[in-house]
């Protein structure tokens, strides 16, 4: 009884019968796929557990300004949509948490960085609107209501929709010649999360179209990292004047 509740807990964890059986059957610690398997399942898990603050420094730093300068609205929507779909996808196919839990904690405060957008930028009735309505959609696209054809076609989206929302907050960064109120923590963040994916994603789900999502990210949020530091010193002016 007490070995099979044991086997049950490993297998919630690295749902691998072939793994357990070399783990704790066999004893062999150094099998290399499933030690690959377990390292993709810890790492998996570690991005979900940084995910849920990894865009709180960037929110902070917006309510502590009482400012959007510096950022776009069009980049913080496209990326909304972007990990709504992803999410939704991920929740109809029933893929593992692991691969893709960091999609529903990132989309929760990217929506508040709308919410504050529209909040500082607008009104907050806009703001009071947009959230409510936001997480009716959410529901509506990962309950089971459309298709899943539906749900991979909104999907096959967040290609573009991340290349895009990163080249219009990219576009704003050069046009300014700073970057505002941009956090460099959670762009770092960003830019960490989605190289560690590509790296799950190879090791777990046999998707073309999610791991062509998580290079292109890598590589718009590398240059945005970059467009931080170059610009680390006008930033830094700009805030003082």
């Amino acid at each position: 009884m007490a070995s099979n509740q044991f086997r049950n807990l490993v297998l919630t964890v690295l749902p691998d019968e072939r793994c357990y059986e070399q783990f704790f059957v066999n004893f062999n610690i150094f099998h290399v796929p499933c030690l690959k398997l377990l390292f993709s399942k810890g790492l998996g898990y570690g991005i979900v557990a940084g995910s849920v603050m990894v865009k709180l420094p960037q929110i902070l730093k917006i309510v502590s300004a009482g400012s959007v300068v510096g950022l776009s609205l069009m980049a913080f929507l496209l990326e909304m949509c972007a990990y709504l779909f992803t999410m939704s996808y991920n929740v109809v196919k029933g893929f593992p948490f692991s691969t893709w839990g960091e999609a529903f904690f990132v989309l929760v405060q990217s929506v508040i960085q709308v919410a504050l957008y529209f909040y500082f930028a607008f009104s907050p009735l806009l703001s009071l609107v947009f959230v409510p309505s936001l997480a009716g959609i959410a529901y509506l696209l990962s309950s089971g209501f459309l298709s899943v054809s539906v749900i991979s076609s909104l999907f096959a989206f967040t290609i573009p929709l991340t290349a895009l929302s990163k080249v219009f907050q990219i576009v704003s960064n050069f046009q300014n010649g700073h970057t505002g109120q941009l956090s460099m923590i959670t762009s770092s963040m960003n830019l960490a999360g989605t190289m560690a994916r590509i790296f799950t994603t190879l090791q777990e789900v046999e998707d073309v179209v999610i791991l062509s999502s998580f290079i292109s990210a890598t590589a718009f949020n590398l240059i945005i990292v970059l467009q931080i530091l170059y610009y680390w010193n006008v930033t830094n002016q700009k805030k003082k004047q």
